[in-house]
């Protein structure tokens, strides 16, 4: 039998084969039931630019209370000073599957009382209401969804990515648009994206966390290829540099490119010039979460935080006003957004579906060795 890997404090790698509910404490409890909301602040620790300002004013008009947003540049970041002691927050946003496991062993998650998030069964995808990282959601619940894939200026490019046998081969065919293509600059994200290539070829799912060495090298060696080819830029400004046209090609979060459609096109410029493409199977789909931090005094508050975006207007009016990142809501799905008018045919296959999370990979936390392979090849591709 294979020894599946662990991660710190010996804890299970959650995996889709390998589900995980986490123990909840007789020393760290949920809040009791019918308890009112604190008065605020309420301390949020997110990614910059994250949430809608207008959502959050909403919020704190309903619940006459006030919100402080401190933002995080990275999850290595944000797991970094939630570990040291020197923050503490009651609702952390926009960490993922990936980070579970060192949320947990860090001890700095409270765990969650449904009785204050009727909006969670009632709303959000049954997928992701007990997701195989959180069984029973006990720690953790979904804000928004997304895929890794292709997204470019189709008024710029002239091949027909979505066509191709291979879409990801056109990276390695881009020597038309040299200096104007993009990498994201993520490890994971990033160093996967040339696994899926192989395998499509092959006709074989992946394994996107694999700890074998010499596939993390050969997908290294195989992006190191595209300096010669096109000379990418390594961003995730993507969001940014599609709609002005400073990068045509770019390796994407489904969610950066409909925020590009969304509020960053230059005024006159349709919608419909931007184009994304992400594989149906074998691909990268993934979601982040809210968690409640274990040292916070207004828990009741942060449940209401919680169910309030979990409310479909709420979400919505998060989505398209501002995130650009699909919420996991019943009720939002690409027909809504196309008969509404809110998003060009050629944007489709950017917003997620339920189904794709089965057909799918998220990228996960790796044992202490597999990630080292993986910040290695990571190293060598950034250094040239």
């Amino acid at each position: 039998m294979v020894q599946k890997p662990t991660g710190p404090g010996g804890l299970p790698l959650p995996r889709t084969d390998n589900s995980v509910t986490w123990a909840i404490t007789d020393e760290n409890k949920p809040v009791k039931d019918g308890g009112s909301p604190e008065p605020g602040p309420l301390r949020v620790f997110n990614y910059a630019d994250y949430i809608d300002p207008a959502t959050l004013k909403k919020f704190q008009k309903e619940f006459s209370t006030k919100v402080e947003v401190a933002t995080y540049n990275s999850a290595d970041e944000a797991i970094a000073k939630l570990s040291s002691g020197a923050v503490d927050f009651d609702l952390i946003m926009g960490l993922s599957g990936s980070n579970i496991v060192d949320l947990i062993a860090h001890r700095l998650l409270a765990p969650l009382n449904h009785s204050y998030l009727p909006n969670l069964e009632k709303n959000v995808w049954a997928e992701l209401a007990d997701p195989f990282y959180d069984r029973g959601s006990h720690y953790t619940v979904p804000y928004v969804v997304w895929m890794d894939g292709i997204g470019w200026r189709n008024d710029k490019v002239k091949e027909d990515i979505a066509g191709m046998d291979v879409p990801w081969d056109i990276f390695w065919q881009a020597q038309a648009y040299r200096g104007k293509v993009g990498i994201l600059d993520d490890r994971r994200d990033a160093l996967s994206m040339p696994m899926q290539r192989d395998a499509m070829h092959k006709g074989v799912r992946p394994d996107l966390n694999t700890e074998d060495e010499d596939v993390v090298n050969k997908a290294q060696a195989d992006l190191s290829e595209l300096s010669g080819i096109c000379n990418p830029k390594v961003a995730i400004t993507d969001y940014q540099t599609l709609p002005e046209g400073k990068t045509v090609l770019h390796h994407s979060w489904s969610g950066d490119v409909l925020a590009a459609a969304f509020y960053y096109l230059p005024e006159g410029t349709p919608p419909d010039v931007l184009s994304f493409w992400g594989p149906d199977e074998n691909g990268v789909v993934q979601n982040d979460f809210f968690c409640i931090g274990k040292g916070t005094k207004r828990p009741v508050l942060a449940h209401s935080f919680i169910n309030f975006m979990l409310d479909e207007k709420n979400a919505y009016d998060n989505f398209v006003n501002f995130n650009g990142y699909v919420p996991p809501q019943k009720g939002i799905d690409a027909d809504v957004l196309l008969k509404q008018d809110l998003i060009p045919k050629t944007l489709e296959s950017a917003v997620v579906r339920p189904d794709q999370f089965a057909s799918n990979q998220e990228l996960l936390q790796l044992s202490v060795t597999g990630q080292r392979f993986w910040d290695d090849a990571w190293s060598k591709f950034k250094a040239g």
